[in-house]
């Protein structure tokens, strides 16, 4: 078949050789799916590459809002907008947000949050925890990384009872309602 063998149109348009000939052609359909599965495993392996997006900081700023796992500079420019304009997404997202800020006043509470999420992992079949937890896990594996392990275990060593009361609310949806 001419249209498929040439790649390009022959007597038509480029919109009729594809429309026409190239998508309902089933080589074309056949040779897609390895494509297309390429380029989401690409998409997927930059996305977990890239995981931290909250920018790590050395103090609040000022004119910031605290959130139950980073600081907001941008609560009605969110990536997630809600009906009402502000932020709909669950607080577990702030690390995967531009608008976010992480300081040291934050780093207890998130490496009690790392903590918690690798002890659900053994509870959990693995298909489940990856769907629910594994992507935030991972932001907090990339600030563990970047933070360093100095800074990590002085972070766990100032833990508190409201660090961990704030974890447990969080990771039991009673935060994100």
């Amino acid at each position: 078949m001419v249209a498929f063998d040439r790649r390009e149109p022959a007597q038509h348009s480029q919109d009729t050789r594809d429309r026409h000939y190239a998508l309902v052609d089933k080589r074309v359909q056949a040779e897609a799916v390895a494509v297309i599965a390429a380029g989401a495993e690409d998409a997927a392996q930059r996305a977990r590459a890239a995981v931290l997006v909250a920018q790590v900081r050395n103090a609040p700023v000022p004119g910031d809002v605290e959130t139950a796992t980073a600081d907001c500079s941008g609560f009605e420019r969110s990536p997630c907008p809600g009906p009402d304009g502000g932020c709909s997404a669950s607080f577990l997202m702030c690390l995967a947000c531009e608008n976010a800020h992480v300081h040291p006043g934050h780093h207890p509470r998130l490496v009690h949050l790392h903590h918690a999420l690798a002890s659900l992992s053994a509870a959990l079949p693995p298909a489940t925890w990856e769907a629910d937890w594994g992507d935030a896990h991972a932001r907090l594996e990339d600030l563990k990384r970047k933070l360093g392990d100095g800074v990590w275990d002085d972070a766990r060593a100032r833990i508190t009872d409201t660090d961990r009361d704030l974890i447990d609310l969080l990771l039991t949806g009673n935060l994100d309602t």
